[in-house]
């Protein structure tokens, strides 16, 4: 069933992505001036939101599962707030990328994959944080006989190692190459 998942989730990331191809959305700053921001892609978005609802229905249950799941959430939340601020926006420009030398939004865009270079190596030890947290609501709902909750922690553990594995390198990736089209290093 995971991998099932795994599989469905991947794939629609890869539609998400192609069919993103507007991937930025206009902001107007002080003085009139336009401003891009790139926005993460749908099909992630969904993904977080079901992550969310997973857990605040985790949150409510009784008992060890729910203390787990609290705890759980203490470490999720701020580190997907940061998520959605430098990591997964720049993924929006991928497909505009693919289709052309230059997308609107790459200044904003470059601070974000700086920010997430810089932050990288924390963010990795809060995935250690996430992934121990997942563990311990993994083996209360195993011991309470609460099979979603269960399927749920290691559906998580799963989605932070997708994210190590390709998301993070691909947002840093989109700063390499707005920066090699730019002629900047």
């Amino acid at each position: 069933m995971r991998i099932a998942i795994a599989f469905i989730l991947a794939v629609g990331v890869l539609i998400a992505t192609v069919l993103m191809s507007a991937g930025a959305l206009g902001q107007t700053q002080p003085g009139g001036r336009s401003l891009v921001i790139p926005t993460t892609p749908q099909s992630l978005q969904t993904e977080h939101k079901a992550i969310h609802d997973a857990l605040t229905a985790a949150t409510q249950a009784p008992g060890r599962v729910g203390v787990a799941a609290k705890e759980l959430a203490a470490v999720l939340s701020p580190h997907f707030k940061r998520e959605d601020e430098i990591a997964l926006p720049p993924l929006g420009l991928l497909a505009p990328l693919a289709a052309g030398p230059k997308p609107a939004g790459i200044e904003q865009t470059l601070a974000m994959t700086d920010a997430l270079r810089k932050e990288l190596p924390q963010m990795l030890k809060e995935h250690q944080q996430i992934r121990a947290a997942a563990e311990r609501l993994r083996t209360a709902a195993r011991e309470e006989k609460l099979l979603v909750h269960e399927q749920f922690a290691e559906d998580l553990a799963l989605h932070a190692r997708t994210e190590e594995e390709v998301l993070y390198p691909a947002a840093i990736l989109v700063g390499e190459i707005i920066r090699t089209r730019m002629g900047q290093k």
